[in-house]
């Protein structure tokens, strides 16, 4: 019987802090009066980051659909019209913050691509190091995820499409580990869709369920927990 620690054989193949998002670079003005890093581009570097700060605020108070510029400026203490000095429009402001989160994702996807590529390569072990870093991303971006988790489901429109644009990447992504699970042959002959929807959905509620303090132990524990159930849910009868 096929194991979920079955060898592959050779073949060719900045984060936000919890409540408080850093400035995203892309959001600067590319013309800065003055030096860089100087006092007038720390303080404009200071407002991005209070409209990024009372947008995610907002955000998950209101939901986006319930958020106007106006209001994002009132609760970040600036002028309505410096807004537009740094963001098009809320669409842009939403970008701007998932842009770390993006990325982070990424490389995650990246490592273990890179590890399943690996002769030695161990299927189990390297789907637990993704959900580790995937679970970083999660600490490390605490707010951002938040909002994703309670917007992702809505209409793709607005300041939503960033939002939606990181859901697909992520279905994606577990469609790829689904199609991975079944190279190896510990998977059934499954709908790749339905087991990437299933298991998306799963470490969905898992994120949810922990964002509401419910007692799920050691993080890490719960990791191969829900690994567990997927792989030994979906693997091969032996």
């Amino acid at each position: 019987m096929a194991s979920s620690s079955t060898k592959r054989t050779a073949r060719p193949p900045r984060s936000l802090a919890i409540g408080t998002p850093r400035v995203p670079r892309r959001a600067v003005p590319k013309q800065r009066p003055g030096q860089p890093g100087g006092r007038r581009d720390e303080a404009r570097r200071e407002r991005v980051q209070a409209l990024c700060a009372a947008s995610v605020r907002l955000f998950l108070e209101r939901g986006i659909d319930g958020v106007r510029v106006e209001d994002i400026t009132a609760a970040a203490g600036v002028a309505k019209g410096a807004f537009y000095y740094y963001f098009d429009d809320l669409e842009g402001l939403t970008t701007s913050l998932f842009v770390p989160v993006g990325e982070a994702t990424e490389v995650a996807f990246r490592r273990c691509r890179d590890g399943l590529a690996e002769p030695t390569g161990e299927l189990n072990t390297v789907y637990q190091r993704l959900a580790m870093d995937l679970g970083m991303v999660l600490v490390q971006h605490l707010d951002v995820v938040r909002l994703y988790l309670q917007e992702r489901r809505g209409p793709d429109r607005g300041a939503r499409r960033p939002i939606r644009a990181w859901a697909r990447r992520l279905e994606e992504g577990a469609r790829w580990l689904t199609e991975e699970a079944r190279r190896y042959r510990v998977m059934r002959d499954l709908p790749s869709p339905v087991v990437a929807h299933a298991v998306l959905g799963a470490a969905e509620q898992v994120m949810l369920a922990a964002l509401a303090g419910e007692p799920l132990g050691d993080p890490a524990t719960a990791v191969r927990h829900l690994i567990s159930l997927i792989l030994d849910g979906t693997r091969v009868p032996g």
